[in-house]
């Protein structure tokens, strides 16, 4: 199938197909509906923050998903900028507005913009390009938009795909039309750098002729021991201070069915101990939820929370933006998602050397199965398998703390992929 049947599948079925899908679930789908929101006005916000060009610079393009994604680019980002390039980034996903919204966040110091990615439109495509001229753009994980790929490698613009992951599920490479689908994309890019062989392997299933596809490990190791060194890490009540602190982080309902009934039962029976609960999305739904769950034993929500608090045995987040830092007290973590759509950020409580377990839908994360293989993790199927893997820790703190200090080391040996990316991204273009 040639790159040109893609292309009309792709303008003529599937796009005028999810434009449909979006306008039905808008109304019920707040993320979608948030998205769409804020997209209103990005035309002028652009033109506005290209107007600020150093023309005489090369610009780099930067495109992520979602706020970990966002993550993987930063120490990019950062590093080159210190090179002499500017940078624009851009994002799918509303939960990366919502983190570049923190107060005091940091991320977008080095950016010329940040802003949703227009609709894979080619008008939008064509005029995006028009007008910020990028001297490269640079995919970040995997979220490849297809007309603007194809658009970009028509206009000659060189691209990267940095931190590439390819699930071992992906239909990239499970079935004859994906494989040819994301042939005509990869074969657009000049450079395929993959978080693991693993990766690699995938993606050469897909275009086993590509002249470069190699493996430079995951930027995001290099973003997280980086913010791990510049936190300032939050004040917890007292109890905590002086207490063993578990921490349930981005978790959704079916997380919180899983975990909770062990995690209510281990309150009462260790008095030592202290819960931290971020849900990965704090509506008041979700936050009431919890409390009902816990009513009766002390709870604090994080924006009425005072040190001083003498009683209080549960912590409940009710903002974004914190809970990178809130690990750094955890002796134990559950990181939530993989009963939904996959799990959540690992790579935090590992590099603040947590003991970490989480659900069976991991396949996301190559960090996760490493740890699974290297018995540095744990994966719970159910509330069973969670309290024995939560009460046979709180039975041995010494193997707790050593599980912490080995998932800490993990992290830190994977450190350096940034410095080995750089090069092709900015090398070739002075």
């Amino acid at each position: 199938m040639t790159p040109r049947f893609w292309f009309l599948v792709y303008n003529l079925f599937f796009l005028p197909l999810l434009a449909g899908v979006i306008k039905i679930l808008a109304p019920f789908k707040r993320n979608i509906k948030d998205s769409l929101e804020q997209r209103e006005g990005l035309w002028e916000r652009l033109e506005n923050a290209v107007s600020k060009r150093d023309w005489q610079k090369q610009l780099l393009w930067f495109h992520v998903a979602s706020a970990g994604e966002l993550l993987q680019a930063q120490p990019l980002i950062d590093r080159c900028s210190a090179q002499g390039s500017e940078c624009v980034l851009t994002y799918s996903s509303v939960n990366a507005f919502h983190w570049l919204q923190r107060p005091g966040q940091t991320e977008t110091k080095h950016l010329l913009s940040a802003e949703f990615l227009p609709l894979d439109l080619i008008r939008n495509v064509r005029r995006l390009l028009a007008l910020l001229q990028p001297s490269r753009l640079v995919w970040v994980s995997y979220d490849l938009w297809p007309n603007l790929v194809w658009e970009a490698d028509r206009q000659k613009i060189p691209q990267s795909l940095v931190s590439g992951i390819v699930h071992a599920d992906s239909w990239r490479t499970t079935n004859f039309a994906g494989r040819s689908f994301y042939h005509s994309l990869y074969q657009c890019l000049d450079h395929i750098l993959t978080v693991s062989e693993a990766d690699r392997r995938r993606v050469l299933s897909s275009i086993p002729e590509h002249p470069y596809v190699e493996v430079m490990g995951d930027t995001r190791c290099d973003s997280v021991l980086e913010r791990r060194n510049t936190f300032q890490i939050p004040e917890l009540p007292r109890k905590a201070q002086e207490g063993l602190v578990f921490a349930a982080g981005s978790t959704w309902p079916q997380d919180e069915k899983c975990v909770f009934p062990g995690l209510k039962e281990a309150l009462g029976k260790y008095p030592e101990l202290f819960l931290i609960i971020a849900p990965h999305e704090p509506t008041e739904e979700h936050l009431k939820n919890a409390e009902n769950y816990f009513a009766g034993i002390q709870m604090v929500r994080w924006s009425n929370v005072s040190s001083a608090e003498e009683q209080v045995r549960i912590l409940l987040i009710d903002k974004v933006g914190i809970l990178a830092a809130l690990y750094h007290h955890a002796e134990m973590a559950y990181v939530g998602g993989a009963f939904t759509t996959g799990v959540h950020n690992i790579l935090e409580p590992a590099a603040m050397g947590a003991a970490i377990a989480f659900g069976p839908k991991h396949s996301n994360s190559m960090e996760g199965l490493q740890m699974l293989e290297q018995k540095l993790a744990a994966c719970v199927k159910n509330s069973g398998e969670f309290r024995e893997w939560l009460f046979d820790l709180l039975g041995d703190r010494k193997h707790c703390e050593q599980l912490g200090k080995r998932s800490r080391e993990f992290v830190e040996a994977q450190s350096g992929a940034s410095e080995r990316c750089v090069p092709l991204l900015v090398g070739d273009l002075y």
